[in-house]
């Protein structure tokens, strides 16, 4: 009976404190228990969120009940792993609708050398910038270039972190950099006003790749949704603020065609 128990026991996700349930591979997030219920987001590999000690079956699956941008949310718990939230990665970052955000843990952040005010106001503002750098077309490539712009913002500029808000590669994914709400360092003497999008690559004589593209545009709408900007936003180029030639020549000239583009405000 004792073994019984020990080996029913094991099998039982912890349940004292603030648990954490860690995506072991791609995973949706449901808004019930079931394959049924609409997506509300998906964890990526290591991603975690707070898990509500409960599970329930459902379709020859066991559901976690977990806690994922405020509300109730289930998730298949056969790609699952539960530890203390201790020491796990969360990313706050990732809202639904959202392309998927990478977070500063799992790039490699460094920690901000002071605190990072909060914006005081919704933004309207988007400014798009290119690192006008080589461009990356992987997880690891694209991880090491935003790495190199924070150690260049921190170390050569002085800055309290990396500038941006988000940092877009070519393989598609969003990297956390400041993330929503935080005041930037991207667009001199309109930091307060707007959010900082920077495409990692250098478009002076080619546009973005498709992959790229999609992510910032999937990025705004994302940001519309959750009202992290305003639904009468404006899109608009570095150079169009600051007397630069960022965000290249190439891609300037793109961003006139999207909605919400406008040169003078």
């Amino acid at each position: 009976m004792l073994l019984l128990w020990f080996i029913c026991a094991s099998l039982v996700p912890p349940t004292l404190g603030r648990d954490c349930a860690c995506a072991t591979g791609s995973v949706h997030v449901r808004s019930g228990a079931g394959v049924g219920h609409s997506s509300l987001g998906i964890l990526s590999p290591g991603q975690c969120v707070t898990y509500r000690g409960n599970q329930v079956q459902n379709g020859g699956l066991q559901w976690a009940r977990v806690e994922y941008n405020g509300h109730d949310a289930y998730v298949a718990a056969n790609w699952l792993r539960f530890q203390a939230c201790s020491g796990a990665t969360t990313n706050s970052q990732q809202l639904p609708g959202c392309p998927r955000i990478i977070s500063r843990a799992e790039w490699g952040a460094r920690e901000p050398s002071t605190h990072i005010p909060d914006l005081a106001h919704t933004p309207q503002m988007v400014y798009i910038h290119h690192g006008a750098t080589r461009g990356c077309t992987t997880q690891n490539e694209c991880a090491a270039i935003v790495r190199s712009y924070q150690n260049y913002h921190m170390d050569t500029h002085g800055w309290d972190d990396i500038g941006y808000t988000f940092v877009i590669g070519e393989d598609g994914n969003i990297y956390e950099a400041r993330g929503w709400d935080k005041f930037g360092t991207h667009t001199r003497n309109h930091n307060h006003d707007g959010l900082g999008f920077c495409v990692i690559g250098d478009f002076t004589s080619h546009v973005p790749n498709t992959a790229a593209q999609n992510a910032v545009k999937q990025l705004i709408q994302c940001a519309v949704d959750n009202g992290k900007i305003r639904h009468n936003y404006i899109v608009k180029g570095h150079r169009d603020v600051v007397q630069t030639s960022c965000p290249g020549t190439k891609f300037y000239e793109l961003i006139h065609s999207w909605p919400h583009y406008m040169k003078d405000h």
